[in-house]
């Protein structure tokens, strides 16, 4: 009778071409070292946990954790955010301090010129007028001591380095009505068309307050500016140039 010869498998061996086969496998699979090293070591622990329970047996998996390579590619982005968001601070920082810098510049500048000024009104308000002269602000006054047309009474102030009295403005209004006499103003329309004139050439408006009966009447050989009389008010009013009478002259202070 033939044996019969039974080969028993191998199954330490297999088991070990197979295990070695999942190892080769595994290291062509691009992966973290980290992640690689827990995946084996669960494989390891599995298998030993078969076989020494033998039977197996039904068991919860474990929670997903991110691993070290995802932690640190966040914690990179956030990085790489902070810088940005800090550069543009630092920028915003410089523009706001540019922009301040420049308001100081400003304020400094217009403080300059406002002190520069006021040292200027200052030295102009020392200087003297000539004797004889009255001074108000930046202006010495006289009236003449000839009586005189219009155009008479303006080539004495002339010759004295004057010329007939141009009101610029109120506070100059109140000063001259010290003077208790009539006198010309360097006012004139005789050059026609209605428009009055002060002799440096601005215009003298016909709705100025200071007019007596609140304008000109537009007589035709009143062409001229003299000091009206109304109680208790100081006016002017138009008349004829060739009244005599005299005249405010005005000068500026001398330097």
């Amino acid at each position: 009778m033939a044996e019969v010869i039974y080969t028993r498998p191998n199954i330490i061996s297999k088991g070990r071409n197979t295990r070695g086969e999942r190892e080769e496998r595994t290291e062509d699979i691009l992966v973290c070292p980290e992640s690689l090293g827990d995946q084996q070591q669960g494989s390891v622990g599995t298998e030993e946990s078969s076989k020494s329970l033998g039977t197996g047996r039904s068991q919860r998996p474990d929670a997903v954790s991110p691993t070290k390579c995802q932690i640190w590619a966040v914690v990179v982005l956030l990085g790489l955010l902070s810088v940005v968001m800090l550069a543009r601070l630092i920028g915003l920082a410089v523009q706001h301090t540019k922009t301040a810098s420049m308001d100081r510049d400003v304020e400094q500048l217009l403080q300059r010129l406002k002190n520069v000024t006021e040292q200027r009104d200052a030295l102009l308000c020392q200087q003297c007028c000539p004797d004889g002269w009255d001074k108000f602000g930046f202006k010495c006054y006289q009236i003449s001591n000839v009586l005189g047309s219009w155009n008479e009474s303006r080539e004495f102030c002339v010759s004295h380095g004057a010329d007939l009295v141009v009101v610029d403005s109120k506070e100059e209004m109140d000063f001259i009505s010290r003077y208790d006499s009539y006198f010309w103003f360097g006012a004139t329309d005789a050059a026609g068309g209605g428009m009055w004139r002060w002799v440096d050439g601005t215009v003298l408006l016909l709705d100025n307050p200071s007019w007596s009966r609140g304008g000109p009447v537009g007589g035709e050989d009143s062409n001229c500016l003299l000091r009206a009389y109304e109680p208790n008010q100081f006016k002017w009013t138009e008349e004829s140039c060739e009244t005599i009478t005299l005249g405010l002259c005005e000068q500026n202070v001398i330097n």
